[in-house]
């Protein structure tokens, strides 16, 4: 009877603390900023983790670009589950039918991004990320591993030498390269874009490689640190028509980041973030 008892109060005491947990989840901001900021790291680090198990045979394979996929489907999975916040691809038809070597070229508004990518990082890609990344655990390991460039963005002459390199790997071994053009993260609130860098067009350009721009609506109606915000919602990625470099120049190098910058901001206008909440309010109305 006495065990009973405390199973029974056992019981009572672990709903308890789930209800509450509820209500405080429900309630405060700041609990689930805090707690979906833990679940989303937890999935970036089972992801990487993923990377340094998968990296050595894919390397031995002669597949590392191989690694860099499969992280991101991990991330593609684990994320929206962790975190409440989903990805609507539009374009992706696009996607499977580009073939590599092409430069993937995206705005890069800041660590969420790595949400939307493992939606969208395409087979045989290797990311363009500055060296000191490189050294990051965990993340800077499993990189090395698949291939990816690290730039010393201190050293213009090393940096330019690197893109020449990376063109020549890119076309020899048919690969495709990811890189944020803007250099660093953006942290835009609005539908903005920071200036873009010229390196992947001149790695493009050099190459006679396809620029394929691709769009992350802003993240702010769900993801704001400043605020502590992080709701569940959903980001829309928009994949653009490729960007064909035949023909071109040196010359045409600061035309055709123009038209690229244009065309994403273009994008960006039409794509929205919509926060959960906001989307069970609209099905209300109707």
């Amino acid at each position: 009877m006495t065990n009973v008892i405390l199973l029974l109060i056992s019981l009572a005491v672990v709903y308890a603390a789930f209800t509450a947990a509820r209500v405080a989840f429900d309630r405060s901001s700041d609990v689930r900023y805090y707690l979906r900021l833990a679940g989303y790291v937890y999935a970036v680090t089972i992801s990487c983790c993923v990377g340094l198990t998968v990296g050595p045979v894919m390397y031995l394979l002669g597949r590392p670009g191989t690694t860099n996929f499969m992280v991101a489907r991990t991330m593609a999975f684990l994320g929206p589950l962790l975190t409440g916040v989903r990805v609507r691809v539009e374009g992706a038809d696009i996607l499977a039918t580009t073939n590599v070597p092409a430069v993937f070229v995206a705005n890069h508004q800041s660590s969420l991004d790595i949400l939307c990518l493992g939606h969208v990082f395409p087979d045989k890609v290797v990311v363009m990320a500055k060296k000191s990344i490189k050294f990051v655990p965990l993340m800077g390991w499993f990189m090395a591993l698949a291939n990816n460039v690290f730039v010393d963005r201190s050293n213009r002459g090393s940096a330019i030498e690197t893109m020449a390199t990376v063109a020549v790997f890119l076309k020899k071994h048919e690969y495709g390269l990811w890189l944020f053009p803007e250099g660093t993260r953006s942290h835009q609130t609005d539908d903005s874009i920071l200036p873009f860098k010229k390196g992947a067009f001149h790695l493009a350009v050099q190459g006679h490689i396809p620029i394929v721009p691709i769009v992350f609506s802003t993240y702010k109606p769900c993801w704001d640190p400043k605020t502590r915000t992080f709701e569940a919602g959903t980001i829309t990625v928009k994949v653009l028509e490729p960007i064909v470099t035949t023909g071109m120049t040196v010359a045409d190098v600061d035309t055709l980041l123009d038209r690229t910058r244009l065309n994403m901001l273009a994008a960006l206008q039409t794509i929205k973030t919509v926060r959960a909440s906001d989307q069970v309010k609209t099905k209300k109305q109707y």
